[in-house]
């Protein structure tokens, strides 16, 4: 008997113990981290040409990726982009077109981490939430309906500030705690005036990643993770540490204009309209003051990935829930259907896998995410093939081939935006119609729609093809 125990022994002495660490078990299905950031153009980062702002750690992530030059997001404000993008359903078919509409998402619905559970991921959400499912409590509604195992959430800086001079209780708020612990709650409301300087590390994003960085020291599961940090910036207010606020307004662009067209209210009507060149000038420096501070909570998340070990086999997807008009035909915020709000900045990244500094200009959507996601994680193909809509950009990773897309769509209320990743087509229910060159008009100022009368034609007939696949646009709901 001790004979084989001895034996026995042996034999597991030479059985290496299983390292229970985020690192996947199998290399061949990774872990995926998407780092979702809000407001932000494709063009204000220096990786994409811009001569305002350095952005190295953004940069580093398109240099050692893929980097989707025009691709599309399908809700033009963060409710409705963000609760697309997670069920894979248009703002028009739920009804989602702005920030105010759909209290709550339908009972039941399909939502992407639900699959990446079922294919054996560990999901995880940290940051804002626009997500809306059932549920007085959201983070227990974030992990019982749409497929969180772990969920850490507060409102965006915006909705904060709005809640907590309005005397909302906002007692057991993830952050609202974590300034009252820190005696920073007062500090935050004056910041939320720009009366006030906290520390670094109190910032609502420097929260996230430092949150993002307990959360990725401390875990020790063996399934592969799959991580959503959503960031609040750049998105207004512009209220970061002074340090990052070094960009001097004189040597912001200002205003592009109108050439040949007016746009129609309802196209517009969620944009503000700025007359003052100074007042514009200073909200762009403070935007890129935001973008700066963002650039760097990247960085961070990258270097604890590194520190984990676990970099060289995590895909990271990055990318805003849409654009933002800086200026544009003198106006900001978005909701709206311009280029430079349609265009997400879409980067993905995974060193030494797939092609690296590699721009593709084909037409994506965000929810073309949603099939890519599933089939890095080895999902049961009927969750793969759940949303037809979505496409599979791994064959565009991996090797030199094209988009399996002709067009990518968008929409607001009434409104739709279709790109086949150089012409723009906008098409109003009221009949408006606006055609651009997005590569030789990037600032949408010049309709083309009289020029090109066939393209119009066959872009419009894209919509209507597209409607009849996706079904036809609910009203906006406001319950």
């Amino acid at each position: 008997m001790r004979r084989f125990l001895f034996i026995v022994l042996l034999i597991l002495s030479f059985i290496p113990l299983k390292q229970v660490t985020a690192q996947s078990t199998d290399p061949e299905r990774p872990n995926i981290v998407f780092l979702e950031v809000d407001d932000l153009r494709y063009d204000y980062t220096s990786f994409n040409g811009s001569d305002l702002i350095k952005t190295p750690n953004i940069d580093e992530l398109a240099e050692e990726g893929v980097y989707f030059g025009r691709a599309s997001c399908q809700g033009m404000m963060c409710g409705p982009s963000r609760n697309s993008l997670i069920t894979g359903l248009y703002p028009h078919n739920l009804g989602f077109y702005k920030n105010g509409d759909l209290r709550a998402l339908p009972e039941g619905v399909w939502s992407f981490p639900q699959a990446l559970q079922r294919a054996g991921y560990y999901t995880a959400w940290l940051g804002k939430c626009h997500v809306r499912p059932k549920g007085k409590d959201k983070t227990l509604a974030m992990k019982n309906k749409m497929g969180f195992d772990f969920v850490k959430l507060t409102w965006g800086r915006v909705m904060l500030c709005k809640r907590l001079k309005k005397g909302k209780n906002m007692e057991g708020d993830w952050y609202v705690e974590y300034l009252k612990e820190k005696g920073q709650l007062d500090n935050f409301l004056k910041a939320c005036d720009g009366k006030a300087e906290m520390k670094d590390e109190d910032y609502l994003d420097a929260f996230f990643t430092s949150q993002t960085k307990d959360f990725l020291s401390g875990y020790n599961d063996n399934k592969p993770l799959f991580l959503w940090i959503n960031y609040t910036l750049p998105h207004g207010p512009f209220d970061v540490p002074e340090k990052y606020h070094k960009y001097n307004p004189d040597d912001m662009p200002g205003f592009t204009t109108i050439k040949n067209y007016e746009e129609p209210e309802n196209l517009v009507a969620k944009t503000k309209y700025i007359s003052s060149l100074k007042k514009m000038k200073e909200y762009q420096a403070g935007y890129l003051a935001n973008i700066d501070f963002l650039d760097k909570q990247v960085g961070e998340i990258v270097a604890e990935l590194k520190k984990k070990g676990i970099y060289d086999n995590t895909v990271i997807v990055f990318f805003s829930d849409h654009g933002l008009m800086m200026g544009d035909h003198h106006r900001i915020h978005k909701g709206t259907l311009f280029n430079h709000v349609t265009n997400p900045n879409l980067v993905i990244s995974w060193p030494g896998k797939i092609r690296e500094n590699v721009v593709v200009n084909d037409p994506v959507e965000l929810i073309d995410l949603i099939k890519t996601t599933l089939s890095l994680a080895k999902a049961d193909e009927k969750d793969i093939n759940k949303r037809k809509t979505s496409v599979n950009l791994l064959p565009v990773l991996f090797k030199d081939e094209k988009v399996d897309r002709k067009y990518a769509f968008g929409e607001i209320e009434g409104y739709v935006a279709v790109t086949d990743g150089r012409y723009r087509l906008i098409k109003g229910e009221d009949g408006f119609t606006l055609l651009f060159d997005d590569i030789e008009d990037p600032s949408n100022l010049v309709n083309i729609a009289d020029k090109h009368p066939d393209k119009v034609k066959e872009m419009s007939e894209a919509i209507d093809k597209w409607f009849k696949v996706t079904g036809k646009p609910l009203p906006r709901l406001t319950y």
